[in-house]
């Protein structure tokens, strides 16, 4: 049953408040982040730019273990903050903390074994830049550790959507990163050794701003010794579950670059690394959304609030799709332009890789809602034995295709394909997890009208793409033909007449803090 419309308006406008705080966080790093690759790449060179994604990419095929530490963290936080289980939180806390320090150490021990042996052997990288390759290693070893010991702390921030610190911290983070790449050939050494070894003291700072914030505003975050076997067997059970669906991300992201590197040599990886470095910029604006929202839904389910989490279920959804189909619709036309402007030069591997990882990056972030409702259940067995078994299969075709002489784009072709096919399966397990979240529901919602909006933006701005104008005229005429176009169709056929409504009456209250967040 859901609580009265005063708490309920409340909490969406909490929601909007956090989102709102992300987009503008999600438009400073995204800025940021343009300049800080180019300065890199242009500090480093494709050669080196290249050695670093591939040496690195050993140790950050392991975030995902990081990743379902923070999800699992953060679930448990809301979960209980659902129910109102105070004295349960700082439990949540220490026991986390206990887990992810031991991670860190068998982690720690792991790579010191078998990095060393890995970057000498299976990587192709040039024998007079082994010892920097070496060096990029243990630097990029020690700033994944840095960021696994932060999780319980980050987790208690966004459990409490306090998302304000997050969007501070993480601009400070993008800035300091800038600072790095602009001073990338001033220290007189190897710039690649330099530029490894500031990301690893960056990554320290941010650890300990995460500490310091949550051990000052929040209670909960003082550690206590727990000898409650049941929370450490629930924890470990989620985290577990969820760290196997996790590797088939690492697959299709991080592992792509190992295997790229070893059939097709650092060169192709720079390519790979320049469109990860987009994926990344745009994933952002996922983020913002995914992060806003969260904490939220789980909070919902929790409370058995079903209609409420039908609404924000659908309200990310929608959110997600459209606001990367303006974004990205344009972009895959304006690539080579875009590119150019970013990096002075680009070449045609750089633009093909762009734009399909663009088209990947649509397809994976519509899982995002889904996930999280699964995430909330806590019967996350089947599902992440049924999709992720699929979406980790990118690895080994991928492999497979290489060796029968396939060429460098495939592996998006597999990404895709993939991801597609594990999103299907992923609507399947929601309707058995919530049975008002129907496959026919989200067709009718989501989907045909995402279709039908998307193709007439695509058309619209292709006739644009015609009229062959200046250059920089054509990319500004495309982003915005792009937003007014998705903007006017999803009002006209994305949105139900409830919705509708909504924004109508938000537009007569002339956005006073009485308005209500469309939902």
């Amino acid at each position: 049953m859901l609580k009265n419309n005063k708490d309920i308006q409340n909490r969406s406008k909490r929601i909007a408040s956090n989102t709102l705080v992300l987009f503008a966080r999600m438009l400073i790093i995204t800025f940021i982040n343009l300049y800080t690759v180019r300065w890199v790449l242009a500090g480093l060179g494709t050669e080196d730019y290249g050695i670093f994604n591939a040496v690195a990419g050993v140790v950050t095929a392991s975030t995902c273990v990081s990743s379902i530490l923070a999800l699992s963290t953060q679930r448990f936080y809301s979960f209980a903050m659902g129910k109102g289980e105070q004295e349960r939180l700082k439990e949540i806390f220490s026991v986390s903390l206990n887990i992810v320090m031991m991670i860190a150490l068998v982690l720690f021990i792991l790579f010191e074994i078998a990095g060393p042996w890995l970057v000498s052997t299976q990587l192709t990288i040039p024998h007079e830049r082994l010892e920097a390759a070496q060096l990029i290693l243990q630097f990029s070893l020690f700033s994944f550790i840095f960021t696994l010991l932060q999780i319980p702390f980050i987790g208690a921030v966004f459990a409490n959507e306090n998302m304000g610190y997050y969007a501070l911290i993480s601009t400070i983070d993008c800035i300091v990163k800038l600072l790095i790449a602009y001073c990338i050939g001033m220290t007189g050494g190897d710039n690649l050794v330099y530029y490894g070894a500031a990301l690893m003291l960056e990554a320290f700072m941010v650890m300990l701003l995460y500490v310091i914030i949550a051990r000052r505003k929040y209670p909960e975050c003082k550690y206590t010794i727990v000898k409650k076997k049941i929370l450490y067997k629930e924890l470990f059970s989620f985290s577990g579950w969820s760290f196997y669906g996790a590797l088939a991300g690492v697959g299709m992201t991080q592992g792509s670059t190992i295997i790229l590197n070893v059939f097709f040599g650092p060169i192709i990886n720079a390519a790979f690394g320049i469109a990860n470095q987009i994926y990344n910029a745009i994933n952002t604006l996922t983020n913002s959304v995914v992060i806003a929202f969260r904490p939220a839904m789980i909070k919902a389910y929790s409370s058995n609030e079903n209609g409420y989490l039908e609404q924000l279920f659908f309200a990310s959804s929608k959110a997600i799709l459209y606001l990367l189909s303006m974004v990205l619709i344009p972009f895959i036309f304006e690539a080579e332009t875009l590119l150019t402007l970013w990096l002075g030069e680009c070449t045609p591997t750089m633009v093909l890789f762009a734009q399909l990882y663009a088209v990947y990056t649509i397809c994976l972030a519509l899982h995002n809602p889904i996930t999280t409702i699964i995430q909330a259940t806590g019967n996350i067995r089947k599902y992440s034995m049924y999709v992720e078994s699929m979406t980790i299969l990118c690895l080994p075709v991928s492999w497979v295709l290489f060796k029968l002489g396939m060429p460098s784009y495939y592996v998006f072709v597999t990404m895709i394909g993939l991801c597609v096919l594990a999103h299907i399966i992923r609507l399947l397990m929601l309707q058995t997890s919530i049975s008002d979240l129907t496959v026919s529901k989200y067709l009718a919602r989501l989907v045909l009208p995402g279709i039908l909006i998307i193709s007439i933006t695509t058309l619209i701005i292709y006739c644009v793409e015609e009229l062959h104008t200046n250059r920089i005229l054509q990319l500004f005429l495309s982003f915005i033909v792009s937003a007014i176009s998705i903007s006017i169709l999803l009002y006209a056929v994305g949105i139900s007449k409830k919705e509708r409504s909504l924004i109508k009456d938000l537009v007569n209250r002339k956005f006073k803090n009485k308005a209500i967040w469309v939902i």
